[in-house]
């Protein structure tokens, strides 16, 4: 591959050409390596969560509270730094930061089951949290430049591989410390040195963004104050739902009388079926329209959370798996609409949806673990299964409806075009 800067009137950018074709954007080969490090990348957040009530919180003696504390710490740093990473990437090129986010992720958080103080656990976590937001922003920002048309479906390609990731992890960590004890946790950290062997030879270049006569980014938030808003609150309030949840999961299924392996097992389908949700939200929102595709199955996912929390036997795991989905269909979703809010500055729109708004979310957890030790976790988790339903007003406020339904004519329309050249080309 070679890389060309493609100039246009407001800003000058990198695009990475694919000889083969000539085609702009990276190839399906850096598509596939970019979705796969994004698997192991966003393993070691699910790591944490499903050891924290049969092994973690016995051996430190940490109350619910604490717990929903260190959860709101690792959300600062892994969502609210990708702002911070965004920025970075659009300035000065991001490739280093696709290298070391998944290495420095992967020694910090797997290095939880050494550490007997409070203190130093918040640091391992905050480190981990910050080699996960590193990741993001230039990764994200090269996977969605890979087709100019059908780039929801493409982002949710990549997003289904960090959900693949998080659903992985928590059977992985539970077997591997119910069998071997907590000091066996520094062999999770393999499969991020071993990635981030690989992208150091691999990863594509990230170019940095250089602005001539655009507006910067403050100023088109200052353009879309409406979109902006709309865009962090419906983030905001989803994580808030999202984060609890995955946080604090494991500890009500515990007290329920689930072993540690099977409450590891729901929080993998939460968020597996949230990985299929997504990749249906996305490849859906091309046609339908990203407003409805987020507002709708934010507003589907709270009858089913309520379902779950209420029902029994298998019943809890259907309901479960449907809450997933819908919770997480609006995943890429949100990514790609955050792109076309903010076309010139692709790496800071990624790091608004996939870090900045679930860092705001994710503050709400230590809020949330407050008020289960007040209330009681059952209680508490009733309450937070109403606030998609928050997030989906917000959604209304999002640009689209008929643009987004045009949008998807006119890519109907441009791969009919296509098609008949190549017939062209052939009879001549």
């Amino acid at each position: 591959m070679v890389y060309e800067g493609d100039t246009h009137d407001t800003h000058i950018t990198a695009h990475i050409i694919d000889e083969t074709d000539g085609r702009s954007g990276p190839s399906n080969s850096t598509l596939f390596l970019l979705t796969a490090s994004h698997t192991i990348n966003d393993s070691y957040m699910s790591l944490f969560p499903p050891l924290l009530p049969a092994f973690i919180m016995p051996a430190l003696g940490l109350s619910i509270s604490e717990v929903g504390w260190l959860a709101t710490v690792f959300a600062v740093t892994s969502s609210l730094a990708q702002l911070a990473f965004g920025v970075l990437t659009d300035r000065i090129g991001g490739r280093f930061l696709i290298v070391l986010g998944p290495l420095i992720a992967s020694v910090f958080m797997s290095s939880i089951g050494l550490i007997h103080s409070y203190t130093l656990l918040a640091f391992a976590i905050a480190m981990a949290g910050l080699g996960v937001a590193a990741f993001h922003p230039p990764s994200s920002s090269t996977a969605g430049s890979v087709a100019r048309h059908k780039r929801g479906r493409m982002m949710s390609v990549f997003v289904l591989g960090g959900n693949i990731g998080f659903a992985i992890m928590p059977p992985v960590a539970v077997w591997l410390v119910s069998r071997f004890g907590l000091s066996s946790t520094p062999l999770l950290a393999i499969p991020g040195i071993l990635v981030s062997v690989l992208l150091f030879f691999k990863a594509p270049a990230v170019k940095a963004v250089r602005h001539t006569a655009s507006r910067s980014f403050s100023e088109m938030v200052r353009a879309n104050p409406g979109s902006f808003a709309s865009l962090l609150g419906t983030v905001a309030f989803r994580s808030f739902a999202f984060f609890s949840f995955t946080t604090f999961l494991p500890k009500l299924l515990h007290d329920q009388g689930f072993s540690p392996i099977a409450a590891g097992a729901f929080l993998s389908i939460l968020t597996f079926s949230g990985a299929i949700g997504g990749l249906m939200g996305g490849t859906l929102s091309d046609r339908l329209g990203r407003k409805l595709i987020i507002a709708g199955s934010l507003a589907l996912s709270v009858p089913f959370l309520l379902m779950f929390l209420l029902s029994s036997g298998v019943l809890k795991g259907v309901f479960l798996a449907m809450a997933g989905a819908s919770l997480l269909a609006p995943f890429s979703v949100t990514v790609v609409a955050a792109q076309e809010i903010f076309p010139d500055s692709k790496a800071i729109a990624s790091s608004l949806a996939l870090g900045f708004g679930l860092g705001l979310g994710g503050l709400g957890v230590g809020a949330t673990g407050h008020l289960a030790s007040m209330i009681g976790l059952s209680s508490a988790m009733i309450i937070i299964s109403f606030l998609p339903l928050v997030a989906a007003v917000f959604a209304l406020g999002l640009p689209g409806g008929i643009r987004a339904l045009r949008t998807a004519a006119d890519d109907a329309i441009g791969d009919q075009e296509r098609l008949k050249e190549r017939f062209r080309v052939i009879e001549r």
